[in-house]
C-alpha cells in the first residue's frame, strides 16, 4: 500500500511540474505589432520598400535570451532578428523592439502576403502572430541585381565588370542602358541592355526580366595610383538605379616596365651607321604595347627597327636604333618610350660621334678626289700615246752607195 501511495505522489509531482512548465510557456505574449505606424488591419506595402516593424511584448515571468524574428511569407531566408535580450515581468507595461525588414522586389500583387512575427526564449517559450499585407509593385522600376568586378586593376588595363539588371516593375522596361563611370578620372562607358519584361517568360522568344552584360572600362596608363569610386547607373526613360563600388588602381605600365640601353655613345664615320640597342622588360602580368618617339638634330638620321613593340607578360624585347650622318660632328638624340595610351614611361639619351671617312678632313677628301681625277686623266693620255706609238709604221731608210766610174 505504501508503494502505491509513493507512486501516486510521484505522478502528482510530475503533473504539477508539467502544469508549471505550461504556465511558463504561456507567460510571453505579443501585445501589438505596428508596421510603418499602422497598428491595425491590413497593411499596404510596395515591392522593394523597407518596413519599420515595432513589436510590443510582455511577460509575467523572467525569460533569458529572448529573440524576435520577422519575415514575409515566401521570403524566410531574408528574415530579420533582434539581438537576444532579457524579458522580465513587465506587469501591465510592454517591452518594445524595432526591426527593419525589406519587402521583396519580386512580390506578386495577386499573392496573399503575410508578415510573421515569432518570439522565442532560451527555455523554449514561444509565441507568434501574423499580419496581412496588401502588396503592390511600381509600374516602372529597374534594379541593379548584382555587380561582379575586380577590386584591383593596373593603369593601362581594362576593368571588366559583370552586371545583372532586373525589371522589378509591372510594365515593360524599354531601352535600358547601363552607365559605368569613374568621375575622378573622367572615364565613362555605356552598355545597352535592351527591353526587359516585367516577369520571366517561359518562351525563349519572349524577353527576360533580368539580363547580364559585361562592360569594359579602359583605364589610361597615366592614371595616378590610388583608390577610386566606380559609379554604376542603370536607367531607362521611366526609372533608374545607382550603386557604387571601389577599385584600387596600381601603377600599370610605368611601374611594371624597365628600360635598359646597351651603349649610350657610339663613334662612327660619315657614310657608316651607328647601332644602339634598347631593351624593354615587361614585369607585369599582362601583354603590353610600347611606342617610341625619337628627337634628333637635323643632320643626324635616326631610324628604329620597330616603331611599335609588343612585349608579353614577364618577357623582354629589344629594339635597334640606327643612326647615320653625312656631316662630321658630335650629336645628341633621345628616344621616348611610351605606353599604348601615350603615357611617358622612360626617356633614354644617346650620343653619336661622327668622324670623317678614313679619318681625313673635308679638304683632304676633296684633294683626294681631285688627285684621283688628275691621275686618271694622265693615265688616259699615256695610254693614248702608247697606242699611237705602237701603231705607228717605222720609216724606210734610204741606202746611199758610192759609185766608182
Amino acid at each position: 500500500m505504501s508503494h502505491k501511495n509513493l507512486l501516486v505522489l510521484l505522478v502528482s509531482v510530475f503533473a504539477l511540474a508539467v502544469v508549471s512548465a505550461q504556465g511558463v510557456n504561456a507567460a510571453i505574449q505579443i501585445d501589438d505589432v505596428v508596421i510603418n505606424g499602422i497598428d491595425s488591419g491590413t497593411v499596404g506595402v510596395t515591392a522593394g520598400e523597407y518596413l519599420e516593424v515595432e513589436v510590443f511584448v510582455s511577460s509575467n515571468a523572467t525569460h533569458e535570451d529572448v529573440t524576435i524574428e520577422a519575415w514575409i511569407s515566401g521570403d524566410k531566408a531574408n528574415s530579420v532578428e533582434t539581438n537576444p535580450f532579457v524579458l522580465t515581468d513587465t506587469g501591465s507595461n510592454s517591452r518594445r523592439k524595432t526591426l527593419t525588414l525589406r519587402v521583396p522586389s519580386n512580390i506578386d500583387p495577386e499573392e496573399n502576403l503575410k508578415l510573421t512575427v515569432f518570439v522565442e526564449s532560451e527555455d523554449g517559450t514561444s509565441v507568434s502572430t501574423q499580419i496581412s499585407l496588401v502588396a503592390d509593385r511600381e509600374s516602372y522600376t529597374i534594379e541593379i541585381l548584382s555587380v561582379d568586378m575586380q577590386h584591383e586593376a593596373d593603369a593601362g588595363e581594362s576593368l571588366a565588370i559583370d552586371v545583372v539588371v532586373k525589371n522589378r516593375g509591372r510594365q515593360l522596361a524599354e531601352d535600358v542602358f547601363l552607365k559605368v563611370s569613374i568621375p575622378e578620372l573622367g572615364l565613362e562607358e555605356r552598355t545597352y541592355f535592351g527591353d526587359l519584361s516585367p516577369q520571366d517568360q517561359n518562351s525563349p522568344a519572349e524577353k527576360e526580366d533580368a539580363v547580364e552584360r559585361r562592360t569594359y572600362l579602359r583605364i589610361p596608363a597615366n592614371v595616378e595610383p590610388g583608390l577610386y569610386t566606380v559609379n554604376l547607373e542603370v536607367f531607362d526613360a521611366d526609372s533608374f538605379d545607382v550603386v557604387e563600388r571601389r577599385v584600387l588602381i596600381g601603377g600599370g605600365a610605368v611601374e611594371d616596365t624597365m628600360v635598359v640601353g646597351s651603349s649610350q655613345t657610339e663613334t662612327f664615320s660619315t657614310g657608316e651607321t651607328g647601332t644602339y640597342k634598347l631593351t624593354i622588360v615587361n614585369r607585369g602580368s599582362v601583354v603590353r604595347v610600347y611606342k617610341f618617339v625619337v628627337d634628333s638634330s637635323e643632320n643626324l638620321n635616326v631610324d628604329l627597327s620597330d616603331a611599335l613593340l609588343v612585349v608579353p607578360a614577364g618577357s623582354s624585347r629589344t629594339v635597334e636604333i640606327l643612326a647615320d650622318s653625312a656631316v662630321r660632328d658630335e650629336y645628341t638624340f633621345s628616344v621616348d618610350v611610351l605606353s599604348e595610351d601615350g603615357a611617358l614611361i622612360d626617356q633614354k639619351t644617346f650620343r653619336a660621334n661622327v668622324e670623317e671617312g678614313n679619318g681625313r678632313t673635308g679638304t683632304g677628301a676633296n684633294t683626294t678626289v681631285l688627285l684621283t681625277v688628275i691621275l686618271a686623266i694622265v693615265f688616259i693620255v699615256l695610254l693614248v700615246v702608247l697606242i699611237v706609238l705602237l701603231t705607228r709604221k717605222p720609216e724606210t731608210k734610204e741606202e746611199f752607195g758610192e759609185s766608182y766610174y
